[in-house]
Protein backbone atom coordinates (compact mmCIF):
# COMPACT_ATOMS: atom_id res chain seq x y z
CA UNK A 1 0.00 0.00 0.00
CA UNK A 2 1.40 3.50 -0.80
CA UNK A 3 2.27 5.95 1.97
CA UNK A 4 -0.71 7.50 3.71
CA UNK A 5 -1.95 10.36 1.54
CA UNK A 6 -1.82 13.77 3.24
CA UNK A 7 -5.28 15.11 4.00
CA UNK A 8 -6.48 17.87 1.64
CA UNK A 9 -8.03 19.55 4.70
CA UNK A 10 -4.74 19.73 6.63
CA UNK A 11 -2.55 22.74 5.72
CA UNK A 12 0.86 21.72 4.41
CA UNK A 13 4.05 23.72 4.69
CA UNK A 14 6.84 23.63 2.12
CA UNK A 15 9.09 22.15 4.79
CA UNK A 16 6.66 19.26 5.38
CA UNK A 17 6.37 18.57 1.66
CA UNK A 18 10.16 18.59 1.21
CA UNK A 19 10.63 16.23 4.14
CA UNK A 20 7.90 13.93 2.86
CA UNK A 21 9.63 13.45 -0.50
CA UNK A 22 12.96 12.48 1.07
CA UNK A 23 11.91 10.21 3.94
CA UNK A 24 11.84 6.37 3.87
CA UNK A 25 8.53 4.51 4.34
CA UNK A 26 7.56 2.85 7.64
CA UNK A 27 5.06 0.02 8.11
CA UNK A 28 2.86 -0.53 11.18
CA UNK A 29 5.00 -3.51 12.27
CA UNK A 30 8.18 -1.41 12.12
CA UNK A 31 6.42 1.40 13.97
CA UNK A 32 5.43 -0.97 16.76
CA UNK A 33 8.91 -2.51 16.98
CA UNK A 34 10.61 0.86 17.29
CA UNK A 35 8.10 2.01 19.91
CA UNK A 36 8.79 -1.18 21.88
CA UNK A 37 12.49 -0.23 21.75
CA UNK A 38 11.79 3.10 23.43
CA UNK A 39 11.09 5.55 20.61
CA UNK A 40 8.23 8.02 20.94
CA UNK A 41 6.78 7.80 17.43
CA UNK A 42 3.61 9.67 16.49
CA UNK A 43 1.88 9.84 13.09
CA UNK A 44 1.01 13.37 11.95
CA UNK A 45 -0.59 13.77 8.53
CA UNK A 46 1.23 10.81 7.04
CA UNK A 47 4.61 11.61 8.62
CA UNK A 48 6.12 9.50 11.41
CA UNK A 49 7.50 11.99 13.92
CA UNK A 50 10.07 10.97 16.53
CA UNK A 51 9.63 13.12 19.64
CA UNK A 52 12.17 11.73 22.12
CA UNK A 53 14.20 14.94 21.89
CA UNK A 54 11.15 17.20 22.10
CA UNK A 55 9.09 15.56 24.82
CA UNK A 56 10.80 17.43 27.66
CA UNK A 57 10.29 20.75 25.88
CA UNK A 58 6.64 20.34 24.96
CA UNK A 59 4.69 23.30 26.44
CA UNK A 60 1.66 21.10 27.07
CA UNK A 61 3.65 18.60 29.13
CA UNK A 62 5.14 15.20 28.23
CA UNK A 63 1.99 13.14 28.79
CA UNK A 64 0.14 14.88 25.97
CA UNK A 65 2.77 13.38 23.64
CA UNK A 66 3.07 10.02 25.36
CA UNK A 67 -0.65 9.31 24.98
CA UNK A 68 -0.33 9.81 21.22
CA UNK A 69 2.57 7.40 20.71
CA UNK A 70 1.67 4.84 18.05
CA UNK A 71 -1.42 6.78 17.00
CA UNK A 72 -2.40 9.04 14.14
CA UNK A 73 -2.47 12.30 16.10
CA UNK A 74 -3.18 14.61 13.16
CA UNK A 75 -6.49 15.85 14.52
CA UNK A 76 -5.20 16.26 18.07
CA UNK A 77 -2.19 18.26 16.83
CA UNK A 78 -4.38 20.46 14.61
CA UNK A 79 -6.80 21.08 17.46
CA UNK A 80 -4.24 21.95 20.13
CA UNK A 81 -1.49 23.81 18.25
CA UNK A 82 -1.11 27.05 16.30
CA UNK A 83 -0.26 26.88 12.59
CA UNK A 84 3.45 27.69 12.97
CA UNK A 85 3.98 24.61 15.14
CA UNK A 86 2.44 22.39 12.50
CA UNK A 87 4.30 24.09 9.64
CA UNK A 88 7.75 24.54 11.15
CA UNK A 89 8.25 22.41 14.27
CA UNK A 90 6.61 19.04 13.60
CA UNK A 91 8.22 18.35 10.17
CA UNK A 92 11.72 18.80 11.64
CA UNK A 93 11.19 15.73 13.81
CA UNK A 94 9.88 13.49 11.00
CA UNK A 95 11.82 10.26 10.39
CA UNK A 96 9.59 8.41 7.89
CA UNK A 97 6.37 8.42 5.93
CA UNK A 98 3.73 6.06 7.26
CA UNK A 99 2.55 3.18 5.05
CA UNK A 100 -0.52 1.52 6.65
CA UNK A 101 -1.42 -2.09 5.94
CA UNK A 102 -4.14 -2.30 3.31
CA UNK A 103 -6.10 -4.87 5.33
CA UNK A 104 -6.39 -2.45 8.28
CA UNK A 105 -8.58 0.06 6.47
CA UNK A 106 -9.24 3.24 8.44
CA UNK A 107 -7.31 3.14 11.70
CA UNK A 108 -6.01 5.74 14.17
CA UNK A 109 -4.22 3.54 16.73
CA UNK A 110 -1.66 0.82 16.11
CA UNK A 111 -0.65 0.07 19.72
CA UNK A 112 -3.85 -0.73 21.63
CA UNK A 113 -2.61 -4.25 22.38
CA UNK A 114 0.85 -3.09 23.50
CA UNK A 115 1.87 -2.67 27.15
CA UNK A 116 3.17 0.90 27.23
CA UNK A 117 4.36 1.99 30.70
CA UNK A 118 3.47 5.65 30.16
CA UNK A 119 0.03 5.30 28.56
CA UNK A 120 -2.56 2.64 29.33
CA UNK A 121 -4.60 1.21 26.47
CA UNK A 122 -7.81 3.16 25.92
CA UNK A 123 -10.70 1.96 28.06
CA UNK A 124 -12.85 -0.12 25.74
CA UNK A 125 -16.19 -1.85 25.77
CA UNK A 126 -15.67 -5.58 26.36
CA UNK A 127 -15.49 -7.56 23.15
CA UNK A 128 -18.56 -9.62 24.03
CA UNK A 129 -20.58 -6.48 24.78
CA UNK A 130 -19.72 -4.62 21.61
CA UNK A 131 -22.39 -3.89 19.06
CA UNK A 132 -22.01 -2.65 15.51
CA UNK A 133 -22.49 1.10 15.85
CA UNK A 134 -22.48 1.67 12.11
CA UNK A 135 -20.37 4.82 12.39
CA UNK A 136 -18.15 5.77 9.47
CA UNK A 137 -15.19 7.20 11.37
CA UNK A 138 -13.31 8.15 8.20
CA UNK A 139 -16.28 10.23 7.00
CA UNK A 140 -16.75 11.80 10.44
CA UNK A 141 -13.08 12.75 10.50
CA UNK A 142 -13.30 14.21 6.97
CA UNK A 143 -16.37 16.33 7.72
CA UNK A 144 -14.98 17.79 10.93
CA UNK A 145 -11.68 18.57 9.23
CA UNK A 146 -13.63 20.37 6.53
CA UNK A 147 -15.51 22.34 9.18
CA UNK A 148 -12.26 23.23 10.96
CA UNK A 149 -10.76 24.53 7.71
CA UNK A 150 -13.93 26.50 6.99
CA UNK A 151 -13.73 28.14 10.43
CA UNK A 152 -10.11 29.09 9.78
CA UNK A 153 -10.81 30.44 6.31
CA UNK A 154 -13.74 32.57 7.51
CA UNK A 155 -11.88 34.12 10.46
CA UNK A 156 -13.54 32.32 13.35
CA UNK A 157 -10.17 31.67 14.99
CA UNK A 158 -9.37 35.39 15.19
CA UNK A 159 -10.21 36.76 18.62
CA UNK A 160 -12.44 39.82 18.74
CA UNK A 161 -10.94 41.66 21.70
CA UNK A 162 -14.08 43.72 22.17
CA UNK A 163 -15.78 40.52 23.35
CA UNK A 164 -13.67 40.78 26.51
CA UNK A 165 -14.66 44.37 27.37
CA UNK A 166 -17.76 43.35 29.31
CA UNK A 167 -15.86 40.45 30.88
CA UNK A 168 -13.12 42.75 32.17
CA UNK A 169 -15.68 45.27 33.46
CA UNK A 170 -17.50 42.48 35.28
CA UNK A 171 -14.27 41.17 36.83
CA UNK A 172 -13.24 44.64 37.99
CA UNK A 173 -16.69 45.05 39.55
CA UNK A 174 -16.44 41.77 41.46
CA UNK A 175 -12.94 42.70 42.67
CA UNK A 176 -13.98 46.23 43.67
CA UNK A 177 -17.08 45.03 45.55
CA UNK A 178 -15.14 42.40 47.52
CA UNK A 179 -12.24 44.69 48.44
CA UNK A 180 -14.34 47.78 49.22
CA UNK A 181 -16.73 45.84 51.44
CA UNK A 182 -13.87 44.35 53.45
CA UNK A 183 -12.06 47.69 53.75
CA UNK A 184 -14.96 50.08 54.18
CA UNK A 185 -18.14 48.06 54.73
CA UNK A 186 -19.98 47.86 58.06
CA UNK A 187 -18.87 45.12 60.44
CA UNK A 188 -21.90 42.95 59.81
CA UNK A 189 -22.43 39.38 58.66
CA UNK A 190 -23.97 40.39 55.33
CA UNK A 191 -20.85 42.41 54.47
CA UNK A 192 -18.60 39.36 54.50
CA UNK A 193 -21.20 37.10 52.89
CA UNK A 194 -21.55 39.48 49.92
CA UNK A 195 -17.76 39.99 49.78
CA UNK A 196 -17.29 36.20 49.76
CA UNK A 197 -19.79 35.69 46.94
CA UNK A 198 -18.17 38.47 44.93
CA UNK A 199 -14.72 36.93 45.45
CA UNK A 200 -15.98 33.50 44.35
CA UNK A 201 -17.49 34.97 41.18
CA UNK A 202 -14.22 36.80 40.47
CA UNK A 203 -12.28 33.55 40.81
CA UNK A 204 -14.80 31.80 38.56
CA UNK A 205 -14.46 34.43 35.84
CA UNK A 206 -10.66 34.48 36.14
CA UNK A 207 -10.67 30.72 35.64
CA UNK A 208 -12.57 31.18 32.38
CA UNK A 209 -10.06 33.80 31.21
CA UNK A 210 -7.09 31.65 32.21
CA UNK A 211 -8.71 28.77 30.35
CA UNK A 212 -8.87 30.93 27.21
CA UNK A 213 -5.24 31.93 27.60
CA UNK A 214 -4.11 28.36 28.24
CA UNK A 215 -5.62 27.38 24.90
CA UNK A 216 -4.03 30.40 23.16
CA UNK A 217 -7.44 31.73 22.22
CA UNK A 218 -6.51 35.36 22.88
CA UNK A 219 -3.48 36.14 20.68
CA UNK A 220 -2.49 32.74 19.31
CA UNK A 221 1.01 33.29 20.74
CA UNK A 222 1.47 30.48 23.25
CA UNK A 223 4.22 32.13 25.31
CA UNK A 224 2.50 35.52 25.56
CA UNK A 225 -0.88 34.01 26.44
CA UNK A 226 0.67 31.69 29.02
CA UNK A 227 2.67 34.45 30.75
CA UNK A 228 -0.39 36.71 30.78
CA UNK A 229 -2.44 33.87 32.26
CA UNK A 230 0.10 33.34 35.04
CA UNK A 231 0.34 37.06 35.81
CA UNK A 232 -3.43 37.40 36.10
CA UNK A 233 -4.76 34.08 37.44
CA UNK A 234 -1.88 33.18 39.78
CA UNK A 235 -1.69 36.73 41.08
CA UNK A 236 -5.41 37.19 41.72
CA UNK A 237 -6.55 33.61 42.28
CA UNK A 238 -3.60 31.87 43.92
CA UNK A 239 -3.76 28.80 41.66
CA UNK A 240 -1.11 27.54 39.25
CA UNK A 241 -1.95 28.00 35.57
CA UNK A 242 1.03 25.76 34.74
CA UNK A 243 -0.48 22.91 36.76
CA UNK A 244 -3.83 23.47 35.09
CA UNK A 245 -2.32 23.48 31.57
CA UNK A 246 -0.45 20.21 32.13
CA UNK A 247 -3.57 18.61 33.59
CA UNK A 248 -5.98 20.08 31.06
CA UNK A 249 -3.98 19.23 27.93
CA UNK A 250 -3.85 15.62 29.07
CA UNK A 251 -7.62 15.73 29.63
CA UNK A 252 -8.22 16.97 26.08
CA UNK A 253 -6.05 14.23 24.58
CA UNK A 254 -7.55 11.27 26.52
CA UNK A 255 -10.96 12.63 27.52
CA UNK A 256 -12.81 10.43 30.03
CA UNK A 257 -10.31 7.60 29.80
CA UNK A 258 -10.29 5.90 33.19
CA UNK A 259 -6.55 5.23 33.44
CA UNK A 260 -5.24 8.34 31.69
CA UNK A 261 -7.57 11.34 32.22
CA UNK A 262 -6.86 13.18 35.51
CA UNK A 263 -10.13 15.12 35.27
CA UNK A 264 -12.14 12.01 36.19
CA UNK A 265 -9.64 10.52 38.66
CA UNK A 266 -10.99 11.66 42.01
CA UNK A 267 -10.57 8.62 44.24
CA UNK A 268 -11.47 8.13 47.05
CA UNK A 269 -14.33 10.64 46.72
CA UNK A 270 -15.84 9.96 43.29
CA UNK A 271 -16.00 7.15 40.75
CA UNK A 272 -17.85 7.60 37.46
CA UNK A 273 -17.44 3.97 36.43
CA UNK A 274 -17.41 0.64 38.26
CA UNK A 275 -14.00 0.05 36.67
CA UNK A 276 -12.59 2.26 39.40
CA UNK A 277 -13.52 -0.55 41.82
CA UNK A 278 -10.59 -2.48 40.29
CA UNK A 279 -7.99 -0.16 41.91
CA UNK A 280 -6.73 1.09 38.56
CA UNK A 281 -3.31 2.63 37.96
CA UNK A 282 -3.28 6.33 37.04
CA UNK A 283 -0.70 7.19 34.38
CA UNK A 284 -1.08 10.86 35.32
CA UNK A 285 -0.50 10.55 39.08
CA UNK A 286 1.76 7.49 38.76
CA UNK A 287 0.00 5.60 41.52
CA UNK A 288 -2.74 3.08 42.08
CA UNK A 289 -6.15 4.61 42.75
CA UNK A 290 -7.01 2.31 45.65
CA UNK A 291 -10.59 1.18 46.08
CA UNK A 292 -10.05 0.94 49.83
CA UNK A 293 -12.35 1.37 52.81
CA UNK A 294 -12.38 5.17 52.49
CA UNK A 295 -13.24 4.94 48.78
CA UNK A 296 -16.05 2.47 49.45
CA UNK A 297 -17.50 4.79 52.09
CA UNK A 298 -17.42 7.99 50.03
CA UNK A 299 -18.38 6.44 46.68
CA UNK A 300 -21.33 4.58 48.22
CA UNK A 301 -22.75 8.04 49.04
CA UNK A 302 -21.17 10.11 46.27
CA UNK A 303 -24.48 11.34 44.85
CA UNK A 304 -25.45 12.62 48.31
CA UNK A 305 -22.02 14.10 49.14
CA UNK A 306 -21.29 15.59 45.70
CA UNK A 307 -22.26 19.21 46.42
CA UNK A 308 -20.76 19.18 49.91
CA UNK A 309 -17.41 17.91 48.61
CA UNK A 310 -17.45 20.49 45.82
CA UNK A 311 -17.63 23.22 48.46
CA UNK A 312 -14.09 22.27 49.49
CA UNK A 313 -12.70 21.48 46.04
CA UNK A 314 -10.73 24.72 45.76
CA UNK A 315 -8.56 23.72 48.73
CA UNK A 316 -7.54 20.63 46.78
CA UNK A 317 -6.53 22.87 43.87
CA UNK A 318 -4.23 24.84 46.20
CA UNK A 319 -2.56 21.58 47.18
CA UNK A 320 -2.21 20.40 43.58
CA UNK A 321 -0.82 23.77 42.52
CA UNK A 322 1.88 23.81 45.19
CA UNK A 323 2.71 20.16 44.63
CA UNK A 324 3.20 20.93 40.93
CA UNK A 325 5.30 24.05 41.47
CA UNK A 326 7.58 22.48 44.07
CA UNK A 327 7.96 18.90 42.88
CA UNK A 328 6.97 18.53 39.23
CA UNK A 329 9.72 17.55 36.80
CA UNK A 330 7.96 19.68 34.21
CA UNK A 331 7.22 23.26 35.32
CA UNK A 332 8.53 25.68 32.66
CA UNK A 333 7.19 28.78 34.43
CA UNK A 334 8.04 27.66 37.97
CA UNK A 335 9.85 30.83 39.08
CA UNK A 336 7.23 33.18 37.64
CA UNK A 337 4.40 31.19 39.21
CA UNK A 338 6.05 30.99 42.61
CA UNK A 339 6.58 34.74 42.50
CA UNK A 340 3.02 35.54 41.44
CA UNK A 341 1.42 33.21 43.98
CA UNK A 342 3.77 34.60 46.64
CA UNK A 343 2.44 38.07 45.85
CA UNK A 344 -1.12 36.68 46.00
CA UNK A 345 -0.48 35.34 49.49
CA UNK A 346 0.86 38.72 50.58
CA UNK A 347 -1.96 40.91 49.27
CA UNK A 348 -4.73 38.44 50.13
CA UNK A 349 -3.52 37.87 53.71
CA UNK A 350 -3.17 41.64 54.12
CA UNK A 351 -6.76 42.08 52.92
CA UNK A 352 -7.95 39.44 55.39
CA UNK A 353 -6.26 41.33 58.21
CA UNK A 354 -8.95 44.03 57.86
CA UNK A 355 -11.70 41.61 58.89
CA UNK A 356 -12.19 42.39 62.59
CA UNK A 357 -13.25 39.08 64.16
CA UNK A 358 -12.56 35.38 63.69
CA UNK A 359 -16.22 34.50 63.01
CA UNK A 360 -16.39 37.10 60.24
CA UNK A 361 -13.04 35.95 58.85
CA UNK A 362 -14.11 32.31 58.77
CA UNK A 363 -17.43 33.32 57.23
CA UNK A 364 -15.69 35.16 54.39
CA UNK A 365 -13.23 32.31 53.72
CA UNK A 366 -15.99 29.69 53.81
CA UNK A 367 -18.35 31.64 51.53
CA UNK A 368 -15.67 32.60 48.99
CA UNK A 369 -14.45 29.00 48.73
CA UNK A 370 -17.79 27.18 48.97
CA UNK A 371 -19.51 29.37 46.36
CA UNK A 372 -16.53 28.50 44.12
CA UNK A 373 -18.16 25.07 43.99
CA UNK A 374 -20.23 26.45 41.11
CA UNK A 375 -17.13 26.37 38.89
CA UNK A 376 -16.26 22.80 39.88
CA UNK A 377 -19.82 21.69 39.21
CA UNK A 378 -19.70 23.35 35.79
CA UNK A 379 -16.45 21.55 34.98
CA UNK A 380 -17.52 18.07 36.11
CA UNK A 381 -21.02 18.34 34.67
CA UNK A 382 -19.72 18.06 31.13
CA UNK A 383 -18.04 14.68 31.64
CA UNK A 384 -19.00 12.84 34.83
CA UNK A 385 -22.08 11.13 33.37
CA UNK A 386 -20.59 10.54 29.93
CA UNK A 387 -19.08 7.44 28.35
CA UNK A 388 -15.72 6.16 29.61
CA UNK A 389 -15.40 3.24 27.18
CA UNK A 390 -14.72 3.40 23.46
CA UNK A 391 -16.71 1.14 21.13
CA UNK A 392 -13.59 0.81 18.94
CA UNK A 393 -10.31 2.28 20.33
CA UNK A 394 -8.37 1.42 17.17
CA UNK A 395 -10.71 3.30 14.80
CA UNK A 396 -12.63 5.88 16.79
CA UNK A 397 -11.49 9.26 15.48
CA UNK A 398 -10.80 12.36 17.56
CA UNK A 399 -14.12 14.08 16.78
CA UNK A 400 -16.25 11.01 17.55
CA UNK A 401 -14.42 10.50 20.84
CA UNK A 402 -14.97 14.10 21.96
CA UNK A 403 -18.69 13.97 21.17
CA UNK A 404 -19.09 10.60 22.94
CA UNK A 405 -17.44 11.82 26.15
CA UNK A 406 -18.85 15.35 26.44
CA UNK A 407 -22.19 17.13 26.93
CA UNK A 408 -23.40 20.69 26.34
CA UNK A 409 -25.42 22.85 28.72
CA UNK A 410 -28.35 24.83 27.34
CA UNK A 411 -28.52 28.42 28.52
CA UNK A 412 -29.90 31.74 27.25
CA UNK A 413 -27.50 34.15 25.51
CA UNK A 414 -27.64 36.69 28.33
CA UNK A 415 -26.33 34.03 30.74
CA UNK A 416 -23.32 32.96 28.65
CA UNK A 417 -21.00 34.99 30.89
CA UNK A 418 -21.92 32.81 33.88
CA UNK A 419 -20.79 29.60 32.15
CA UNK A 420 -17.75 31.13 30.46
CA UNK A 421 -17.85 28.86 27.43
CA UNK A 422 -18.06 25.68 29.50
CA UNK A 423 -21.67 25.28 28.36
CA UNK A 424 -20.35 24.50 24.85
CA UNK A 425 -17.99 21.72 25.88
CA UNK A 426 -18.58 19.62 22.77
CA UNK A 427 -17.67 22.52 20.50
CA UNK A 428 -14.74 23.47 22.73
CA UNK A 429 -13.36 19.93 22.75
CA UNK A 430 -13.61 19.75 18.97
CA UNK A 431 -12.00 23.17 18.45
CA UNK A 432 -10.17 24.03 21.69
CA UNK A 433 -8.36 27.10 20.31
CA UNK A 434 -11.54 28.70 19.00
CA UNK A 435 -12.39 31.85 21.04
CA UNK A 436 -15.18 30.94 23.44
CA UNK A 437 -17.38 33.87 22.44
CA UNK A 438 -17.83 32.18 19.04
CA UNK A 439 -18.77 28.72 20.28
CA UNK A 440 -22.50 29.47 20.29
CA UNK A 441 -22.42 30.36 16.58
CA UNK A 442 -20.78 27.09 15.51
CA UNK A 443 -23.05 24.80 17.55
CA UNK A 444 -25.60 24.40 14.70
CA UNK A 445 -22.78 23.39 12.34
CA UNK A 446 -21.60 20.71 14.77
CA UNK A 447 -25.14 19.46 15.35
CA UNK A 448 -25.70 19.14 11.60
CA UNK A 449 -22.63 16.90 11.18
CA UNK A 450 -23.64 14.82 14.20
CA UNK A 451 -27.12 14.31 12.76
CA UNK A 452 -25.67 13.37 9.37
CA UNK A 453 -23.49 10.63 10.90
CA UNK A 454 -25.80 9.37 13.65
CA UNK A 455 -23.67 10.75 16.50
CA UNK A 456 -25.49 11.42 19.77
CA UNK A 457 -25.25 15.12 20.61
CA UNK A 458 -26.16 15.36 24.29
CA UNK A 459 -27.30 18.64 25.85
CA UNK A 460 -29.29 19.53 28.96
CA UNK A 461 -30.27 22.63 30.85
CA UNK A 462 -28.02 23.32 33.84
CA UNK A 463 -30.63 21.91 36.24
CA UNK A 464 -31.42 18.83 34.13
CA UNK A 465 -27.69 18.25 33.64
CA UNK A 466 -27.24 18.18 37.40
CA UNK A 467 -30.13 15.71 37.77
CA UNK A 468 -28.71 13.51 35.01
CA UNK A 469 -25.26 13.52 36.61
CA UNK A 470 -26.59 12.82 40.12
CA UNK A 471 -28.58 9.85 38.81
CA UNK A 472 -25.46 8.45 37.19
CA UNK A 473 -23.37 8.94 40.33
CA UNK A 474 -26.18 7.31 42.31
CA UNK A 475 -26.16 4.32 39.95
CA UNK A 476 -22.42 3.83 40.51
CA UNK A 477 -22.90 4.33 44.27
CA UNK A 478 -25.50 1.56 44.37
CA UNK A 479 -23.00 -0.83 42.79
CA UNK A 480 -20.63 -0.50 45.76
CA UNK A 481 -23.03 -2.55 47.91
CA UNK A 482 -23.33 -5.15 45.16
CA UNK A 483 -19.54 -5.27 44.82
CA UNK A 484 -19.09 -5.68 48.60
CA UNK A 485 -21.63 -8.53 48.71
CA UNK A 486 -19.99 -10.29 45.78
CA UNK A 487 -16.56 -9.88 47.38
CA UNK A 488 -17.89 -11.26 50.70
CA UNK A 489 -19.42 -14.29 48.98
CA UNK A 490 -16.20 -15.03 47.13
CA UNK A 491 -14.25 -14.69 50.36
CA UNK A 492 -16.63 -17.12 52.13
CA UNK A 493 -16.36 -19.61 49.25
CA UNK A 494 -12.57 -19.44 49.36
CA UNK A 495 -12.59 -19.88 53.13
CA UNK A 496 -14.92 -22.90 52.85
CA UNK A 497 -12.71 -24.41 50.15
CA UNK A 498 -9.60 -24.01 52.30
CA UNK A 499 -11.38 -25.65 55.24
CA UNK A 500 -12.50 -28.55 53.06
CA UNK A 501 -8.94 -29.09 51.78
CA UNK A 502 -7.59 -28.85 55.33
CA UNK A 503 -10.16 -31.45 56.57
CA UNK A 504 -9.18 -33.93 53.84
CA UNK A 505 -5.53 -33.62 54.83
Amino acid sequence: MPPRTPSPFVPHSKLADRRRSKLPPMSPSTLRQRIANGEFLVIIDGLVVKLNGFIGKHPGGPLAIMHMVGRDATDEVLAMHPKEVIDEVMPRWAVATFVPAEKDGFKVSFVEDMELPYSAARSAVKEEDRTEDGLDYAAIQRDFRQLDQKLKDTGYYKCNYSDYVSDMARNLTFFAVAVSLILYGPHALWTYVVAGVSTALLWQQLAFFAHDLGHNELTGNSKFDMVLGVCIADLLGGLSVGWWKKNHNTHHIVTNDIDNDPDIQHMPFFAISTKFFESRYSTYYNRVMEFDAAARFFISMQDKLYYLIMCFARFNLYFLSWNYMLFSDFAPYRSLELGCIGVFLLWFSHLLSFIPTWPYLLTYIFISHSVSAILHIQITLSHFAMSTESPDPERECFAARQIRTTMDVICPTYFDWFHGGLQYQIEHHLFPRLPRHKLRTIQPMVKEICKRHGLDFLEFSFIDGNVYTMRWLGEIASQVKVYNCREKLESEKMSALKQAISAKN
